[in-house]
């Protein structure tokens, strides 16, 4: 519930019940308000000079006049302390006057007096009405004036305790916004950093110029994707190619040539590779695709589709694809390595032809059975 769905009084759960037992603290009965009463008359008629005289005093303490700020608030805050010196001895002390009381030390709080200042005006206040009352009595002895006094100082302090406990409201309530301030700024910060967090790791996890995984990354995915393949029984491939006449345009057109390509290259495998595939610049012009529960029928095809899209791309150029293939099953118990030297065997096997080529691992073994390359070494 918000602050302004409650009253003051219903904020400090100042209740009928609660009223009673602060008038009995301050020993308000009904002696005392009549006493009140018959001072009254002997106040109001020295009221101006009393306003003149507060703030004769009260000017003089450090911080006030600045507070204050100008004559026409001065004069304004003059006629609201006489309003205020006419209900504190009006007599009638109920919830109605409770909460103009916590109005009042709300309002003082807002506009940035503080409990020092606040307090130390009573204190001059205070003493100006004891003053007027002695003197008027004609002897600081006078049982009746003294009477007065007690009773003015009961109530003056039974107003100074609900002032404080708005001043002590006010800062309880400036703790908790502070607070659910703090603790939004540290859901935030928490979110700024898992989110930065979760940035540096997937920029670690990527190659700078291509933004395709580095290679570390992708030989976390194709183990992963080993284990994945013997729980399930599925069957997978990957593709290993290398770009053909690179160096020679690379060295021809310089360096900012070759990145395009390799850019190039990137965007081309972006185009056709599907989302549970797994693409990496494997190091200088070398890529790989994982392409997950995909056999190497599949796999050939869209290959087949990036050496399309790359061709589209780079039109004029020379370089070419030379791409490799290879399969695995969970029955041939191979690891990532050897997976990855058989892919590199086939792709090694286009090399030897001209333009865009794909070889599948297994032609390469049915075609070349003599050839000293060992997948396993």
């Amino acid at each position: 519930m918000k602050p302004t769905d409650l009253t003051l009084n219903e904020q400090l759960r100042i209740t009928t019940r609660e009223l009673s037992k602060r008038k009995k603290a301050f020993n308000i009965s009904e002696k005392s308000i009549q006493t009140l009463l018959e001072a009254k008359p002997i106040i109001l008629a020295e009221l101006d000079d009393i306003i003149n005289d507060f703030y004769k005093e009260l000017l003089n303490v450090e911080g006030v006049p600045e507070i204050i700020g100008d004559a026409e608030s001065l004069h304004r805050l003059g006629n609201h302390v006489k309003f205020y010196i006419r209900t504190l001895l009006g007599g009638t002390y109920d919830m109605d006057y409770i909460q103009s009381r916590l109005r009042i030390g709300m309002v003082h709080k807002r506009i940035g007096v503080s409990p020092k200042l606040y307090f130390a005006a009573y204190k001059i206040f205070n003493k100006l009405i004891r003053s007027r009352l002695l003197t008027l009595g004609n002897t600081s002895s006078c049982e009746s004036c003294l009477d007065r006094t007690d009773a003015l100082e009961n109530i003056i302090l039974f107003d100074l305790a609900l002032v404080s406990d708005t001043f002590i409201l006010g800062l309880v309530n400036e703790l908790n916004r502070s607070k659910e301030e703090l603790e939004e700024y540290a859901h935030e910060l928490e979110r700024t950093v898992a989110i930065r967090t979760k940035q540096l790791a997937e920029q670690a996890s990527r190659d700078g110029l291509t933004g395709l995984y580095n290679q570390r990354t992708f030989f976390d995915h194709l183990e992963l994707e080993i284990s994945r393949s013997h729980r399930r029984g599925d069957t997978f491939s990957i593709c290993y190619f290398d770009l053909d006449n690179f160096k020679k345009a690379n060295d021809t057109h310089g360096h900012k040539y070759g990145d395009e390509i390799l850019i190039n290259v990137a965007t081309a495998m972006k185009q056709v590779l599907r989302k549970e595939d797994i693409a990496a610049r494997y190091g200088g012009d070398e890529f790989c695709i994982l392409f997950p529960d995909t056999q190497s029928g599949e796999c050939r095809t869209i290959c087949e589709r990036l050496i399309e899209d790359f061709s589209k791309i780079n039109s004029m150029n020379i370089v070419t694809m030379s791409i490799g293939l290879a399969e695995f099953s969970p029955e041939t118990g191979l690891d990532a390595d050897t997976l990855i030297k058989m892919a590199d065997k086939a792709m090694y096997s286009s090399k030897k032809k001209p333009g865009h080529y794909i070889t599948q691992y297994s032609d390469v073994v049915i075609t070349s059975p003599d050839d000293e390359y060992d997948p396993t070494a």
